[in-house]
């Protein structure tokens, strides 16, 4: 085993994570679920919390809440003109939380503000994809002979010089060291493959067209992204409403990569690569807003989320194995843990509401985020191209909309959620997610129930190695939750 300080596997991008990181889905209680996540111009519900804490001052009373969740996620992922399927599902706390209601003896001017504190998860990384496909043109090996040959003579005289991958390959024997000493000029030294016994650099390797690579990846990743906010809103003469929060984040991201690739009519039978990582990470935040209402049927609400500033710990494990026919190798490399700091993008929303007398109400939010303006910091580590390649995202606006019928007791509600790529589809998959939601509610005095269905689709696209062609992913995310509510 090698132990390393170093980035661990050149296939994982810490631009990518930062990314994964940045973004988030709709979240709060059942309510707010119900309505497409649109928040920012409402009050009275403890969803509102982690959206804008002005919501608070709509509050006549205490009251207590929790919402807990169901997702069942499928995966069709396509590569190499193959398809396969995945299923995942898992239990989870969406959202949790208390408010204290304290009024004021005003008629006019300030009349009461209300403390609240709320757990809410803001993105679920629960999820597994499974890939596989016939590789006619380039395979693992081949990417390894042309990594290690990139990294010039040193690394040719001290193999241990190598970047991780190409180094696993040739402590497994997967490539090797060969130098032709009939090359015109100075005899030339380059690394090749070797599952073929070609020890000839002259010989020239059978075309692999006719001899195609079966690829294949299982990815199971877990934890989530949490979010607890300690918040005050304050109430204007039913008028205007002001709040702010101090948001303290939370993540874990735990995940696992099996490759595996079986050659035609080699002396290799199979090469496994398992890629573990665990990323964790505590951050803090504060959020501002608004809500004003010009007439008793409209607000307009506004907040601001700060950058969160995130204390990251990460990491990862390599180890590959090579089956041969007459023996089976392996080696692997332990990245000592990394720590660095990362700043994920501020957020701004607007919003506005329609209320239908007592009949209901209509509501919609806009989400500005610039993800480019996200950053990697470290005294341990250089992030200046994964910088680099973060400062390649965009700005994007992200919609909700969703609308309340009472009935009495009764809530029917119906939303919508559009969350843009920040990536611009750049490489042909365009990653926005786009959400149905609905949900219901039966109102009492002192207690409550809502429930709320969320349906989401999305595309993601992950690569073996550098270079490799994409494996691409249609999924469908649903997930039901339930509120169950106290007024005291």
């Amino acid at each position: 085993m090698v132990c390393l300080n170093l980035d661990p596997a050149a296939a994982q991008n810490y631009a990518d994570y930062t990314r994964i990181i940045s973004q988030q889905d709709i979240h709060g209680t059942a309510r707010i679920l119900g309505i497409g996540g649109s928040k920012t111009a409402l009050g009275g519900d403890i969803g509102t919390i982690s959206g804008n804490p002005a919501g608070l001052g709509f509050y006549n009373s205490s009251e207590l809440s929790i919402t807990p969740g169901y997702q069942f996620t499928t995966n069709n992922t396509q590569y190499l003109g193959s398809s396969v399927m995945d299923e995942n599902d898992n239990f989870f706390l969406g959202n949790a939380g208390m408010v204290i209601h304290k009024p004021s003896s005003s008629q006019r001017g300030f009349k009461g503000g209300t403390f609240g504190f709320g757990i809410s998860r803001i993105a679920n990384f629960n999820n597994s994809i499974t890939y596989q496909g016939s590789n006619t043109v380039e395979d693992f090996i081949d990417f390894a002979v042309g990594e290690a040959n990139a990294q010039g003579m040193d690394a040719y005289d001290n193999p241990e010089l190598l970047s991780e991958l190409p180094f696993l390959a040739y402590q497994t024997t997967l490539i090797e060291r060969f130098f032709d000493s009939n090359a015109p000029g100075d005899t030339t030294f380059f690394y090749d493959r070797n599952i073929y016994d070609i020890f000839d650099p002259g010989q020239v390797a059978f075309p692999s067209v006719d001899f195609p690579t079966l690829q294949s990846e299982v990815i199971s990743t877990s934890g989530g992204h949490n979010t607890m906010n300690f918040s005050y809103g304050a109430n204007f003469g039913d008028r205007f409403y002001i709040g702010g929060a101090v948001g303290v984040n939370t993540f874990r991201l735990d995940q696992e990569r099996v490759y595996r690739e079986s050659p035609t009519d080699a002396d290799l039978l199979e090469l496994t690569l398992v890629d573990d990582r665990l990323m964790e990470g505590t951050g803090i935040n504060g959020t501002l807003g608004i809500i004003v209402r010009p007439v008793n049927v409209f607000t307009l609400g506004l907040s601001y989320t700060s950058p969160t500033f995130y204390e990251v710990r990460d990491e990862s494990y390599l180890f590959m194995s090579a089956d041969f026919d007459s023996d089976v190798l392996s080696d692997d490399v332990l990245f000592l843990p990394l720590r660095y700091n990362m700043r994920t993008p501020a957020r701004v929303n607007g919003g506005a509401s329609l209320f239908l007398d007592k009949f209901g109400f209509i509501t919609a939010d806009v989400e500005w985020v610039d993800y480019a303006s996200a950053k990697l910091t470290s005294d341990e580590f250089e992030f200046g191209p994964d910088n680099d390649q973060i400062n390649s995202f965009q700005s994007v606006l992200n919609y909700r909309a969703g609308a309340e019928i009472r009935l009495k007791a009764l809530r029917l509600r119906a939303g919508y959620s559009y969350q843009a790529d920040p990536l611009d589809s750049a490489d042909g998959v365009d990653r926005s997610r786009e959400s149905l939601t609905a949900g219901f509610g039966l109102h009492f005095k002192k207690i409550y129930l809502d429930g709320a269905y969320v349906r989401s689709t999305y595309n993601s696209a992950t690569s073996p190695y550098l270079g490799a062609l994409p494996a691409v992913t249609d999924g469908i995310s649903e997930n039901a939750v339930v509120t169950l509510g106290f007024k005291f």
